[in-house]
């Protein structure tokens, strides 16, 4: 006599991808709270490309606020979408309002194009954010800076944050889980019809 497993039903598994994106809301708020050294490595965010190169930039918390201990971060990537060695990157910051600049970080040299600069906002504002760099042994931008300039928005931003964690976390933990489910209740139809067959011995 054959016994057969119930499959986990529906209603388990959406339990179970509630809690785990759940899971990931909040951890990935706690992480980008308090651990910025989280985001460093290669970065993903928007992009500027030109003449070949890519220009990334991902602030960190991904939505700042005055008085954070905010991270700007940037990977600069060749045409085959590879670091870069030895380059000399500067930052300008300015207020989109006002168009005053209120920072102006030097130029300094990275062995790796993947670059983190630390900056304190003072006011929740609208910012431009542009990256200059000159890159050794090209002969265009080793002259004269490849410059890319990025909108960042300073303040309270709940909708643009709650967009960003269902793009990289509800989304992927919830198609993750509806595969799981259509694979799981496949599998189980299947074994069943098989114990169904009669023996032919």
């Amino acid at each position: 006599m054959h016994r057969f497993v119930k499959p986990i039903s529906i209603v388990s598994f959406t339990t179970i991808g509630i809690a785990l994106a759940m899971s990931s809301i909040c951890s990935s708020y706690l992480l980008q709270r308090d651990d910025p050294f989280l985001a460093y490595g290669h970065f993903f965010g928007e992009n500027i490309t030109r003449d070949g190169y890519q220009v990334v930039f991902q602030p960190f918390p991904f939505a700042p606020m005055a008085g954070d201990n905010t991270t700007l971060n940037f990977s600069i990537l060749d045409e085959e979408n590879l670091n870069i060695h030895n380059i000399f990157s500067a930052l300008v910051i300015t207020d989109k309002e006002s168009n005053e600049t209120i920072a102006q970080i030097p130029y300094k040299q990275y062995m790796y194009s993947d670059i983190t600069i630390p900056y304190k906002f003072s006011n929740n504002s609208e910012y431009l954010v542009t990256l200059e760099t000159r890159i050794i042994g090209d002969p265009e931008y080793q002259a004269q800076p490849l410059t890319a300039t990025f909108e960042l928005i300073v303040g309270d931003q709940t909708a643009e944050y709650f967009k960003t964690i269902m793009l990289y976390f509800v989304t992927p933990v919830c198609a993750a889980i509806i595969i799981a489910v259509l694979i799981y209740e496949l599998h189980w139809k299947k074994k069943k019809a098989r114990e169904r067959r009669p023996s032919t011995e």
